[in-house]
């Protein structure tokens, strides 16, 4: 996990000059949690430095906006307010209009139009915002929340690891199925590894994020940040659904598995690879890295099975290709990265 100072050197500019008081004043930023407006970080500042201005102070909000170390968010009142991005991802917001509190969220479904539209226009977005606007459950209610807001880290982490979770199960429940399905032995013991490999993982994962609760009891209660419907039910909930088609062999388990894994590995590695460094961010990446290694063991066995029901038949019969098991090539990525087992 990078450190403050790890994250500012990251994001520092190629063959920009260090400074100071400029170096001071994002530390006290980063330490800060929710919406700063522009004064309220001068009145922090000078509260611990009274010499520095508040040209500087401005100044240096304008270099962590163009860096990438703050984000710029106009709640429609005129007035802008910034947010750090160390260990807190990129998201949307949902704004009451009377009493101007924030609600953070992010959705995989609204990430995906945008894509799709941009896409479409031939477009390259550099920042998208999306800000809904409304009246909150307590200002409807009169009632003031009994539950107390955490840090949108640790609410990411949990969420993160509620998907993984899902997919982790939705996984078991696909191996144990495809094994008990399956008719040639190695192709079996292959399902059957892969399965026990599945529960040992998941009860890891349960035991990370019961950890992770026990140490925020009211962490349970925190509303939801991730809303990713795709993964919601774990990405392999259609797949098991397919392996109970009637007529369903060896040959399409393993095509059906290899889809799955490589759907995982994808949505993993993407939503990762796009959030700010975060416990969320390396719980995405852990888990792009395994699916990915179950994909490679699958295609092997695929290959081999293939090869093997070939050697039975006569020599003018065709091998399947590798892109035949469902048309599409290998994912690309790391071909090292954490395994399962060192969650």
């Amino acid at each position: 996990m990078l450190s403050p100072s790890q994250f500012i050197e990251n994001h520092r500019p190629a063959g920009g000059r260090r400074s100071g008081k400029r170096d001071f004043i994002v530390d006290v930023f980063l330490r800060q949690s929710g919406h700063l407006g522009a004064d309220d970080l001068v009145s922090l500042i000078r509260s611990e430095d009274a010499r520095i201005s508040r040209a500087t102070i401005y100044r240096t909000l304008q270099w962590m906006v163009e860096a990438g170390i703050a984000r710029r968010v106009d709640f429609g009142d005129g007035k802008y307010r910034f947010e750090h991005s160390y260990r807190h991802p990129r998201h949307f917001h949902l704004i009451c209009k009377s009493c101007q509190q924030s609600f953070e969220f992010l959705s995989s479904d609204i990430e995906a139009i945008i894509e799709d539209v941009a896409n479409a226009r031939r477009f390259t977005p550099s920042e998208s915002v999306l800000q809904i606007y409304g009246t909150c459950e307590q200002c409807q209610t009169g009632l003031p929340s009994s539950v107390p807001r955490l840090p949108l880290e640790k609410v990411f982490a949990r969420d993160a690891l509620r998907v993984a979770i899902a997919t982790e199960r939705s996984g078991l429940a696909f191996y144990t199925r495809a094994s008990r399905l399956a008719r040639d032995p190695r192709g079996k013991r292959v399902f059957e590894r892969l399965a026990a490999e599945e529960r040992e993982h998941l009860a890891t994962l349960e035991a990370r994020y019961k950890e992770l609760t026990d140490a925020e009891p009211q962490l349970e209660a925190q509303p939801a940040f991730l809303f990713f419907k795709s993964a919601s039910n774990g990405l392999f909930s259609a797949g098991v659904e397919e392996l109970a088609a009637p007529g369903v062999g060896d040959r399409e388990a393993l095509r059906i598995g290899i889809r799955c894994e490589r759907a995982s590995h994808r949505f993993f590695k993407q939503y990762g690879e796009r959030f700010e460094e975060s416990e969320g961010r390396r719980i995405f990446l852990e888990f792009a890295d395994e699916e990915r290694d179950h994909f490679d063991l699958l295609v092997r066995e695929f290959r081999a099975l293939v090869a093997r029901q070939a050697a039975k038949r006569p020599r003018s019969r065709s091998v399947a290709s590798p892109r035949g098991v469902d048309g599409a090539a290998k994912p690309r990525g790391k071909t090292g990265g954490a395994r399962k087992s060192s969650r």
